[in-house]
């Protein structure tokens, strides 16, 4: 994870890879959290004030749902979009009801069309904690109403577009 200065750590530490039992027991109260799917976004995205980056690495999410000190933060998810970010991003819910999701919204996916991938292998699961909107989508994704197995790899939108819609609350 990188953090931003004023959490409790020492001054010099910006970025920290800890055991999951020691990250838990770090004595942080983040005011927000940003979480990410992969490691080229986790790298390149800036720390929130107040705050910190967590690189989830796809479905390890479950270990970043079951750090304590998550619970009473604003927490962000922002994964890649298709139907496998979506899975991830049910599956941190189960741990952490409250996140949000950020940047896995149809208008930033229409408005990427020329940035579209093909997803391999598709995911196909009922997700039970998704929003409305994020279910709309997922539902449009899983059957191939926008396009034959449709990805936008969070890496690959636009990176002013990205960053105008990263503030949490």
């Amino acid at each position: 994870m990188r953090v931003a200065p004023g959490l409790g750590l020492p001054a010099p530490l910006t970025e920290l890879a800890l055991r999951a039992d020691e990250l838990a027991a770090l004595p942080v109260r983040p005011r927000s959290a940003l979480v990410v799917e992969n490691e080229v976004t986790y790298l390149s995205v800036p720390v929130p004030a107040g705050g910190l980056v967590v690189w989830g690495k796809g479905f390890d999410v479950d270990r970043v749902g079951r750090l304590p000190w998550l619970a009473d933060s604003d927490v962000l998810y922002w994964g890649d979009l298709d139907t496998h970010g979506f899975a991830i991003l049910d599956r941190l819910r189960a741990f952490l009801p409250h996140v949000r999701s950020v940047l896995m919204d149809r208008a930033t996916l229409l408005g990427h069309r020329d940035r579209w991938g093909v997803e391999n292998l598709p995911a196909r699961s009922r997700l039970t904690r998704l929003t409305p909107a994020e279910t709309d989508l997922y539902d449009d994704l899983v059957s191939d109403r926008l396009g034959e197995r449709v990805r936008l790899e969070q890496e690959r939108i636009d990176w002013e577009w990205a960053l105008g819609r990263l503030q949490p609350r």
